[in-house]
């Protein structure tokens, strides 16, 4: 009996230590090594965003913040700039599908730290940000150690577990690293905008589609099929904003008058004819919370998710349509 369990062990042990010596040396999301800015791909976005506010804030001082999830790839942070004193310093906090729970966390953060809030933008996808898991286990998604309160060993081990069930980044992550191959860095190293040319962007509004990635024939008879089979109906959203959520938003009213921040709640357009509108009982719950006057609703259909110009994908805006939002709210 004791050699067959020694069998087993070994038969288990072996490849696993194997496969946890791979992940240490290939370091494929980035959260063992001090990553080069000049060589990060599509890993855990908030993971990147955390350490790159934590190596610059000493000496940038950021003082505003745009809390987003992947949508805010076309907000543009310098061009938020021009709207706010001279002496903003803006960050895009961003993180793959990020949730209530995860923006409350990021403030929470920063309030307990005693960093500057001067101007606050919270970026809500409908029903993205109250409907996802708020606290996720993916590779993609795993919240950042800083603000869970767990330690980087146990970050790591969970990272691990998501490594060893991905055969293919075994291969991807080996070869990477034997050939010594980088990935072009998408974002600016500064303000974290995902597109590292936004600083350039403000001579006037960016022409339409700036994020695309496939050819216009390919988007347009994707979309156009989209429009067609939705037939002009725009769904409204089930009502999202339990109880807890609502304690959840009233909390981070708190931190944002404790700090007497500048902010705006944006609810974010998205391909009118793939996703809800808000629902207006919710609407009615964050305009009660935050005022009024503080949260603009870019959901349903508008001027700005009518044309499928200014997508990516049904789910992602580009720059143009972040341009027309700032637009919207300060102008």
């Amino acid at each position: 009996m004791k050699r067959f369990l020694k069998c087993i062990a070994l038969f288990l042990g072996v490849p696993l230590l194997v496969l946890l010596g791979l992940y240490l040396w290939t370091d494929p999301f980035k959260c063992i090594h001090r990553f080069d800015v000049n060589d990060v791909d599509n890993t855990n976005r908030e993971y990147l965003s955390t350490e790159l506010f934590l190596r610059n804030e000493k000496n940038q001082q950021y003082n505003s913040f745009i809390f987003s999830s992947s949508r805010g790839c076309g907000m543009n942070a310098y061009r938020w700039k021009t709207y706010l004193s001279p002496n903003a310093r803006p960050f895009v906090f961003q993180a793959w599908s990020e949730t209530l729970t995860g923006i409350e966390m990021k403030m929470n953060y920063l309030d307990e730290h005693h960093v500057k809030m001067d101007n606050v933008l919270i970026m809500f996808d409908i029903p993205g940000s109250f409907k996802k898991k708020q606290l996720s286990n993916e590779a993609m998604t795993l919240k950042h150690f800083l603000f869970t309160g767990k330690s980087k060993a146990s970050y790591n081990a969970v990272q691990y577990f998501n490594f060893i069930q991905k055969p293919s980044l075994w291969l991807s992550s080996f070869k990477k690293k034997v050939k010594g191959v980088k990935t072009a860095c998408h974002s600016d190293t500064i303000t974290n905008d995902w597109n590292k040319d936004n600083k350039y962007f403000l001579a006037g509004i960016p022409e339409q589609d700036s994020l695309k990635d496939c050819s216009e024939i390919t988007r347009k008879t994707f979309f156009s099929k989209i429009a067609h089979e939705k037939n002009d109906e725009i769904e409204i959203s089930e009502p999202l904003v339990s109880k807890s959520f609502e304690s959840q938003l009233c909390r981070i009213k708190s931190i944002l008058d404790r700090n007497k921040t500048d902010y705006y709640v944006i609810l974010t357009p998205a391909y009118c004819y793939t996703n809800p509108a808000v629902n207006p009982v919710d609407l009615e719950k964050m305009k009660a919370i935050f005022g009024a006057n503080r949260v603009y609703d870019f959901t349903g259909k508008n001027e700005m998710n009518d044309d499928f110009n200014n997508f990516a994908d049904p789910n992602h805006f580009g720059q143009r349509v972040g341009w027309m939002i700032l637009d919207n709210v300060y102008r």
